[in-house]
């Protein structure tokens, strides 16, 4: 068999080098090594094509025509391809390989979470279940609208894996373009924020992010503390709820007032059946509500109660009954009236400086004042500063009267 001359053998191999050079200058991330291959590359094809004119003009030519063309049907076409970051993700995380990591940066989670969704059904970042994020890792849950059926895939280390497909009867979804403007970064920032001035401790790792509906009212809210605690939640353009307030024995019944007015309610109307509130301190006693936070009761309309929880939306409870409201309303309930009544509350029992902010109380008709025969039965203020084994109570008027001791 003929064996290739001397002029092919140099010629493929300047096409040879050229290319490999070319594909690695670029591909790698190292600038001088980058510049290195590049210029080795480039020397060792032109000697080696010119030491083809000793064959002759036309065979220098010819050799130097393969070497571009080789590198412009092979080289190129290999860099794009390599090089391309959406073409080296969808080879590997695809099939549940290799992704970067970060979970200290929530938004980059979020960005992968949202990838990865349109990766487990056609178009699945249009129409996300959930998506959670804790510390190195993320779970996304996408509603398959060809089936009804949920699939979620977990990253946790630097893989992926899915679940099976499974039936639901959900079906409140967001979308890529919902979170379009949700920089989760600033987010935790203005959550940080407000967990200070509500007085919740901060998580000991990164707490959690959820962002998907609420179960009470499907309102999609991003959820930061899931891991444990107390939770704040943010819109979807990372603004705190507007509740950080509720915590606040001054500022409570303000938060109460622009709440009623957000769900068309005359705070100045006789809506209300009650209003209870517990501070945030663990020592607060438990009157009218369990948690920390407020508690409106409402009499006839739509909506029989709303519960507002320091630094998460307001959650309502509707009713299909309604009647003319025959409550009482906050026309004269001041915050600076509940400070007052709680210092006087301090001062005549001798409560201990590290309970006076351990507050419970509730407004409306205290037990024993509510006898049915009476025309118009008289609204209190019932509170108690301190713990249940050693708290002070009394039941003042709503200007801060004090009337009587105990709860009664």
């Amino acid at each position: 068999m003929k064996q290739p001359g001397p002029a092919v053998t140099r010629t493929a191999l300047a096409a040879v080098v050229a290319t490999l050079c070319l594909v690695v200058a670029v591909v790698v991330d190292l600038p001088v090594t980058s510049v290195l291959f590049a210029v080795a590359g480039a020397g060792v094809a032109i000697g080696l094509i010119g030491s083809l004119r000793r064959y002759g003009q036309k065979s220098a030519l010819r050799g130097a025509a393969v070497v571009v063309a080789t590198v412009l049907l092979v080289g190129l076409p290999t860099v794009a391809v390599l090089a391309d970051p959406e073409t080296a993700i969808d080879s590997h995380a695809a099939d549940g390989d290799a992704v970067l990591e970060g979970g200290g940066d929530p938004s980059a989670a979020l960005a992968r979470a949202l990838d990865r969704a349109d990766r487990l059904v056609p178009g699945g970042s249009s129409s996300i279940r959930q998506i959670s994020i804790d510390d190195d890792r993320e779970t996304v849950r996408v509603l398959d609208p060809r089936t009804g059926r949920e699939i979620a895939s977990y990253r946790s280390g630097t893989s992926w894996s899915d679940s099976d497909p499974a039936r639901t009867g959900e079906r409140t979804v967001f979308t890529r373009a919902d979170v379009a403007h949700l920089d989760l970064n600033a987010a935790a920032a203005r959550v940080s924020a407000a967990r200070q001035k509500i007085g919740y401790p901060e998580p000991t790792s990164s707490g959690g992010i959820e962002i998907g509906p609420r179960s009470v009212d499907d309102k999609v809210v991003a959820r930061f503390g899931q891991s444990g605690g107390e939770s704040i939640e943010t819109d979807l353009h990372g603004r705190v709820a507007d509740t950080v307030g509720a915590a606040s024995l001054s500022e409570f019944l303000s938060v109460a007032e622009r709440v009623l007015k957000d769900e068309g309610i005359d705070p100045d109307g006789a809506v209300l059946r009650s209003i209870a509130y517990k501070a945030v301190d663990e020592a607060a006693p438990w009157i009218g509500v369990a948690h920390p936070g407020v508690e409106l009761e409402l009499d006839g309309g739509g909506i029989y109660r709303i519960w507002v929880q320091p630094g998460r939306f307001p959650e309502l409870s509707e009713t299909d009954s309604a009647s003319d409201p025959d409550g009482f309303s906050l026309t004269g309930l001041t915050g600076a009236t509940m400070v007052r009544i709680r210092d006087d509350l301090v001062r005549r029992h001798r409560v201990a400086a590290y309970d006076r902010d351990a507050v419970g109380l509730k407004i409306g008709v205290a037990p024993g004042d509510d006898d049915p025969a009476a025309d118009r039965l008289p609204v209190t203020v019932q509170m108690q500063v301190g713990p249940d084994a050693v708290g002070a109570t009394g039941v003042y008027s709503p200007n801060g009267k004090f009337l009587r001791e105990g709860r009664r």
